[in-house]
């Protein structure tokens, strides 16, 4: 349990920005617990999401648009914008058109290029744009998926993390992999994949079976196109990884209702 509670601390840490200003001892269980509790953190990111909407539904009464903007800020505030910057260097590096290990040091580049730029400005875009139409619509278990879907994309990142290989020897994503049990990783993601379809199952919400499989089939070709361009995993391929399967299954989510 002492391990549980120092990996949450650890997440919140490392893939947060929520302060916490405190040295706290990594080794191989510690950073296993760490990975592990990623998705609860996303839980828990969602539920803040949820009671911000709440709020507005009871006190502020917001335009959708306008609502749609603030979930999109709160989120990258959250993260303190750890997923974008990824995206963002994905972006650079695969539409430079270079070979692998130029794209490599394009993705440890820590200035913005032009595809970077528009690539962010697309993806904000498109994230408010599907956040008011499902804000305008509110279908059945409206606010399960404010939950759900950022725990979907946690787990992605550590099936990704536990099925690849890193390509650089050097960074956090290297040290990580050095230190996280794939064994005691592959038991969390089980727990979690089902709890995710027990809850389908008693709320009778097929959606979140389409998305939960949707999820593994984008990640394994997610995973096969990282290894043709880049040769493997890295931080930032992580990071990417989040924000493009997010805007995925936010935008198959709109193909249901």
């Amino acid at each position: 349990m002492k391990n549980i509670i120092v990996g949450l601390l650890l997440s919140l840490q490392f893939f947060t920005s929520f302060p916490i200003r405190k040295t706290l001892p990594m080794n191989n269980k510690t950073v296993t617990a760490m990975f592990g509790t990623m998705p609860f953190i996303s839980f828990f990111m969602g539920v803040i999401v949820v009671l911000v909407i709440l709020l507005n539904d009871v006190y502020f009464n917001f335009t959708p648009l306008f609502l749609a903007i603030i979930i999109v800020m709160i989120n990258i505030m959250m993260t303190g914008g750890l997923h974008l910057d990824g995206w963002i260097d994905l972006s650079d590096a695969y539409f430079s058109y270079r070979d692998k290990e130029k794209r490599l040091e394009i993705l440890s580049d820590s200035r913005i290029g032009a595809f970077g730029a528009i690539n962010l400005v697309l993806i904000v875009l498109l994230k408010i744009g599907i956040f008011y139409e499902y804000l305008h619509q509110r279908p059945t278990n409206f606010y399960l998926f404010f939950i759900i879907i950022p725990v979907l994309c946690r787990l992605a990142i550590l099936i990704y993390f536990n099925l690849s290989v890193n390509v650089k020897e050097s960074g956090l994503a290297a040290y990580f992999k050095k230190h996280v049990k794939a064994k005691s990783l592959w038991i969390y993601i089980a727990c979690y994949i089902f709890i995710i379809l027990i809850t389908g199952f008693v709320l009778n919400e097929y959606k979140l079976f389409v998305l939960t499989f949707s999820m593994f089939v984008m990640t394994w070709i997610y995973r096969h196109w990282t290894y043709r361009h880049f040769g493997g995993m890295t931080g930032d391929l992580l990071g990417a990884l989040y924000e493009g399967m997010e805007l995925a299954l936010w935008g198959m989510l709109l193909l249901f209702i």
